[in-house]
This record gives structure tokens, C-alpha cells and sequence, in this order.
């Protein structure tokens, strides 16, 4: 635990961030960045300290990237993170939609074909425009933020959400946190550090007047951090599915918590099933392809079906499958559930249109192991 600095000893030209646990300087100009371009509004709280990746100085912050680039007169740049977000979760963006692009209030971009109208335009103009934002890569499209539905679309450098009647005005648009999510994805240094000589500011950088404890680490604390440390693996219960031909890879270490919970990690494709800090049970699953991808986010279990019928038509799309076993819902229409389809499982072959497709014989062990209100964690 570090002490927080006095305010007689602090200096103006560091900030420390008491809600993330990171300091903001002008060691490469980033700190003025941050206060003339609306920093607390388009880019948030720093999330790392400074450091290189790929030959340039950068830091991240809940909403974006900075950038310094000495080969530009040490100007200070945002990164592609909209665009390197999408390319790092293999999404595959529809061609330009010509009702957006003959809406008389859209504005087209040449540069990618792509238009942006009614209020994300507005936002866009009114926030930064190209210099915080980028080009626009993708049309708006309904996508899962956590647990919410929402209105998106994709620039170079952000992503922007329209979440509708979630405000007294109407619609609420707000700046994604591809910063946050891209900092985790890559596991980067985003523990807390010692803020001796700073000046301790809130979320807007403006002084906090009294000493906020230091939070144990930068990590939102609906994320579970990445981590290389295996957990112990314990032997399946007599009841559980034979193993397959696919490895399994390392368990993630879970959090601290007591009574049972689920971890479904997209990047290896496992399901790994906890009682406290125990792994009791693995096995490998198949989620959402592209276009239909498996919303990331901490949820539970809020209702269970032993057997259904499955239908429905998304994006053209239109399915409908009979006797589908041992179905538990999580969020909206996505659940863990037995399929008999087919045999992808833990081999990086995403099937599904968003739901977490598991064996048969280990859908089974799930639904009579898990009840009603197990938390599940789904997270790369």
C-alpha cells in the first residue's frame, strides 16, 4: 500500500489518478494532450504508465491510446485501437449500408466508403472529428456491450455506443472502452503505482481534496485480468464427459470468491467450472462466429430449459433446431447448451450465432452441476 502525497509536496504537472491507480505527465507531452483535447471526455483515466510498444512511447487510457511519435516533430497521436480491436476479435464488417449513405444528414468518407449520420454525426463533429475519432470502418449495427444492446459503430480510433432512452434527452452516445478491453486482451502492466510527488485528482483530473485509499489494481473489477498462472486441476466428477483429442490449455486463475462459477474463456474456446477457488470441471466449447459473436461481460445464470426447440433469423439468417438439451441462459438469447451438430469443440472453430456450444455429456454435467444464478464469466 503506497501513501498518498501531501498536497504541499505535489506536483501540478503530475496527475495521479485515484480511481485507476496511474500517473499523467508531460514526459512526452501527453498530459497537455490530454487537457486540450477533452481528455477526461474522449479519452478517460490513464490505465498504464507510458511505455513502448512497437518502437513508440505510447499509454493507454480507458477510451484510447497515446501516441508520441518523435519521427513526426514529437507529435502526439491517437491510435487505430477501433480498427485494432476489430481486427484482434475477427470481425468482419458488412459493406457500406446505402440507406445510410442516401440519408441526406449522413456524411460520406471516400477514404473508406462508409457514411456517418443522425447523432453519431453530431457526437463525432462536436467530440474531436477525425483527430479523436478517425474514419468511420463499418456501418451502425446492434452489438452486445456487457450485458446491454446498443447501437454502434466502428472508427479508426474508437467505437461509439447509441444506447436508446437511456438518457432524459433520448438516445445517450458514449465513447466505447477499447482501451480498457484492448489492455486486458494484450495483458499489460495495469497495476497500480506509487503516486509519491503527484497530485491526486478524481476521474476529471480535478484535486481531491482528501485521501483516497489506493485500489489494489487498475483492472476494472468487473474484468477478471489476464493471467499466465494455471490453477490446480482437480479430477472430473465420475459423471463428467470422457476426455477429448484437443489439450486443454492452462485454467485461468479465478478470482477469490466462495460457492460455484463459470469461466468461458473465448481465446482457448474451454469452459472451466469452479467451487470457490477450486477447478472441478473443464471442457471445451464452440461460441459465436463473427457477425454473431459471444458477448463479453460477467452475467449468471437466470433460467434453465432441459430441452428445446431453437429458432430464429438474425442478419438473414434463419435457424431452427429441434431437441437442443440442457439450455442455460445467461444474457438475452445467449446460453450454454448440449449440441449435437457438431464436433468443434476447443479447436478455435467458432459455430454458434452467439450461444456457447458445448458436448453433450458435459452439458449435461454443467445443468445438473450449476443452479439458477451461477455467475458466468465470459472474457478473452
Amino acid at each position: 500500500m503506497f501513501a498518498l502525497p501531501t498536497a504541499g509536496r505535489a506536483q501540478e504537472d503530475v496527475l495521479y489518478f485515484a480511481a485507476t491507480g496511474h500517473r499523467l505527465s508531460n514526459a512526452y507531452g501527453f498530459l497537455n494532450h490530454w487537457r486540450s483535447s477533452n481528455g477526461p471526455q474522449t479519452l478517460g483515466a490513464p490505465l498504464t504508465e507510458p511505455f513502448e510498444q512497437h518502437g513508440l512511447m505510447v499509454q493507454y487510457f480507458e477510451y484510447g491510446r497515446l501516441e508520441h511519435h518523435p519521427a513526426y516533430e514529437g507529435a502526439i497521436l491517437r491510435g487505430r485501437l477501433g480498427a485494432e480491436y476489430a481486427e484482434a476479435l475477427w470481425k468482419e464488417f458488412a459493406p457500406p449500408d446505402p440507406v445510410v449513405l442516401g440519408h441526406r444528414e449522413a456524411r460520406l468518407f471516400p477514404e473508406t466508403g462508409y457514411a456517418v449520420g443522425d447523432s453519431f454525426l453530431s457526437f463525432w463533429e462536436t467530440m474531436g472529428g477525425l483527430d479523436v475519432f478517425g474514419l468511420p470502418i463499418s456501418n451502425p449495427a446492434w452489438e452486445y456491450i456487457g450485458t446491454q444492446m446498443a447501437m454502434v459503430q466502428y472508427f479508426e480510433r474508437a467505437r461509439l455506443e447509441a444506447y436508446p432512452g437511456a438518457s432524459e434527452a433520448g438516445t445517450l452516445i458514449q465513447i466505447g472502452s477499447l482501451g480498457r478491453d484492448l489492455a486486458l486482451l494484450r495483458g499489460l502492466p495495469t497495476a497500480a503505482v506509487d503516486p509519491a510527488g503527484a497530485s491526486v485528482v478524481d476521474h476529471y483530473g480535478q484535486p481531491l481534496p482528501i485521501p483516497t485509499p489506493l485500489p489494489p489494481t487498475a483492472v476494472p473489477p468487473t474484468a477478471i485480468p489476464p493471467t499466465a498462472i494455471p490453477a490446480p486441476a482437480a479430477p472430473a466428477p465420475a459423471s463428467a464427459p470422457a476426455p477429448t483429442a484437443v489439450p486443454a490449455p492452462a485454467a485461468p486463475a479465478p478470482a477469490p470468491r466462495g460457492g460455484k462459477a463459470i469461466i468461458v474463456d473465448l481465446s482457448d474456446q474451454w469452459l472451466y467450472a469452479y467451487e470457490g477457488d477450486r477447478m472441478v470441471f473443464d471442457a471445451p466449447v464452440s461460441t459465436g462466429r463473427d457477425g454473431f459473436n459471444t458477448p463479453v461481460g460477467r452475467y449468471a445464470i437466470y433460467a434453465k430449459v432441459r430441452s428445446q426447440t431453437m429458432s430464429g433469423c438474425i442478419a438473414g439468417e434463419c435457424w431452427n433446431v429441434p431437441n437442443v438439451p440442457h439450455a442455460m441462459y445467461i444474457v438475452g438469447d445467449v446460453a450454454l447448451h448440449g449440441t449435437y451438430w457438431h464436433n468443434q469443440f476447443g479447436t478455435g472453430v467458432r459455430r454458434s450465432h452467439g450461444c456457447i456450444n458445448l458436448p453433450l455429456n458435459a452439458a449435461a454435467w454443467v445443468y445438473e452441476w450449476a443452479p439458477t444464478g451461477t455467475p458466468v464469466t465470459v472474457r478473452w
